[in-house]
């Protein structure tokens, strides 16, 4: 039987898929050993009738969770402190960008996927963030604050793309 936190990362890796699919970009989930990155987001373009990469891409590191809350126009998340470098360092670096994407489940798991012949739901959503600011000194997680408006859509990851694409390492 499949353990409760690989039942969230599939949730979570099922969710990513489905909207960088509809978005219309290129997927790349896990990699043959796992450094913070679990997955790349490559842009596609059309040229001479033909779909190829891009060459611009966004790396994203997945988290799915049932312990986060909200405080106004804010989602809350604990973050482990070696992830939360890690994102810090790699914003910092100018590197190719790296986006935390959390999945913030219900408490009971009974109430996180319904299916019917007419619609699929995974219930609550997923928000995106690139971390800025100062490295964290605590010893075990940092406390995340996701504006409530970086939820991960297909227009979300369009956007993105057109950033990147266009020379800006921000997102």
């Amino acid at each position: 039987m499949l353990t409760i936190p690989h039942c969230k990362e599939s949730l979570s890796r099922a969710y990513i898929i489905a909207v960088v699919g509809r978005a219309r970009h290129n997927l790349a989930m896990g990699r043959e050993y796992d450094y913070k990155v679990d997955g790349t987001i490559k842009e596609l373009v059309k040229r001479g009738g033909r779909i190829s990469e891009s060459g611009f891409g966004v790396d994203l590191q997945a988290k799915s969770t049932v312990d986060w809350s909200y405080d106004g126009d804010h989602v809350l998340y604990d973050l482990d402190v070696a992830t939360y470098n890690y994102l810090i360092e790699r914003t910092r670096n100018c590197a190719q960008p790296c986006i935390l994407v959390v999945l913030c489940l219900n408490e009971s798991d009974s109430r996180w996927l319904e299916i019917t012949e007419a619609e699929l739901t995974l219930r609550n959503c997923v928000y995106w963030c690139q971390l800025r600011g100062d490295l964290s000194e605590n010893g075990s997680t940092e406390r995340v604050r996701i504006p409530r408006c970086n939820r991960f859509t297909p227009e979300a990851v369009e956007e993105m793309m057109r950033r990147v694409s266009s020379g800006a390492s921000s997102l």
